[in-house]
């Protein structure tokens, strides 16, 4: 990223406590770096055989999710965007709407979650940390 380019700094978001958390931390990552703050809330998609896929929310619920999460941002930073975009890997699917925004930085957040292999992060975090090709901060 060259001094003349605006820093990028993409939070995904899914109306989830420990995404609010990730908001917080975005947001004021964004201002530090005198970037702008993209919310990406990815609607997973299941597939139905032989029918159209099937979207975990509807329309009220992703607008929702926008709604507050741009509530949070704006709280402290001045340059946010939100975006919704579909995928069957959430991972991915936040990971390529990063490259398409120009992002230089994903956070997300992660909760709770049982057993050992996501003792530390949940399995989206644990994802976007090991396969982006930017810096990503998880959030808790």
């Amino acid at each position: 990223m060259t001094e003349q380019e605006t820093s990028v700094v993409v939070c995904g978001i899914d109306g989830s406590a420990h995404a609010e958390a990730a908001v917080r931390v975005a947001a004021q990552l964004a201002q530090a770096k005198g970037g702008k703050l993209a919310l990406v809330a990815v609607n997973p998609l299941s597939s139905a055989s032989g029918h159209p896929d099937i979207r975990a929310w509807k329309v009220e619920e992703q607008e929702a999710i926008l709604t507050r999460s741009m509530a949070e941002a704006r709280r402290h930073c001045k340059s946010v965007e939100a975006v919704t975009i579909e995928g069957h890997d959430v991972p991915d699917a936040l990971i390529a709407a990063a490259a398409q925004l120009g992002a230089d930085h994903i956070v997300v957040g992660t909760g709770d979650r049982k057993g050992l292999v996501n003792w530390l992060m949940g399995s989206t975090a644990k994802a976007v940390a090991a396969r982006a090709p930017v810096s990503v901060t998880i959030a808790r």
